[in-house]
């Protein structure tokens, strides 16, 4: 009953087309740990984990990109697979697993919790062998504002995973790694509370606004 009535005022306030694109993506959102054999969808506030960083105060609380926006965004842009594609603020690994599908190569997730660290490890080991996908995926457990960016690095992606203080720190981190070793990024905001700190930077030279499956994207090319 609570599903119909949300389904009335989704209609009204965004309209059917849009409404149904969002049952759809939660569909498939359901399906994506029974179908990988993972656990990815559960949501995980801060104040449960072990969190040793300082930055851990800057966080918020662990929850899953929607897999069907995702591929959808990513089967849409013009990306190249040759680089690395990174996610800051990697969970349970899930986004990590959606950009192997779409044919990276080499995938790293950076993480802060060691906990989620884990459960992400043995996702990984799970969806690489039911899927067969032979991509390198990296998870590493650091402070994101602490990572070293490397050059081989040239698509990033962020679900909202930190404020604007630990935003700030990344994208210098960004500009340094761009300054050492010259070539074009892409920054992929899913959820994009903090957009204006990004645009005020200065590092990206266009942006792009996306709304799939009633999930908002901004993609940042440099």
């Amino acid at each position: 009953m609570k599903a119909f009535f949300w389904a009335i005022r989704s209609i009204r306030r965004r309209g059917l087309a849009q409404t149904s694109a969002i049952v759809v993506s939660n569909i498939v959102d359901l399906s994506f740990d029974l179908y990988h054999g993972t656990e990815t969808r559960a949501k995980v506030p801060l104040a449960t984990l072990d969190l040793q960083f300082e930055n851990a105060v800057h966080g918020v609380v662990y929850q899953p990109s929607k897999a069907a926006p995702v591929l959808k965004l990513l089967q849409r842009l013009d990306l190249p697979k040759n680089g690395t594609f990174v996610d800051f603020g990697s969970g349970k690994g899930r986004m990590l697993m959606l950009a192997a599908k779409t044919g990276f190569a080499k995938v790293v997730g950076v993480e802060f919790s060691t906990e989620l660290c884990e459960v992400a490890r043995r996702n990984i080991t799970t969806f690489t062998r039911r899927t067969g996908i032979t991509a390198q995926i990296d998870i590493v457990a650091s402070d994101v504002a602490q990572y070293p960016i490397n050059e081989d690095q040239n698509v990033f992606f962020m679900y909202n995973p930190f404020n604007d203080v630990v935003m700030k720190q990344v994208l210098s981190n960004l500009r340094n790694s761009v300054g050492r070793s010259p070539r074009q990024v892409w920054l992929i905001y899913n959820t994009p509370e903090h957009s204006d700190t990004i645009l005020r930077a200065g590092l990206f030279r266009t942006s792009q606004h996306h709304r799939i499956g009633g999930n908002d994207f901004v993609v940042f090319a440099s």
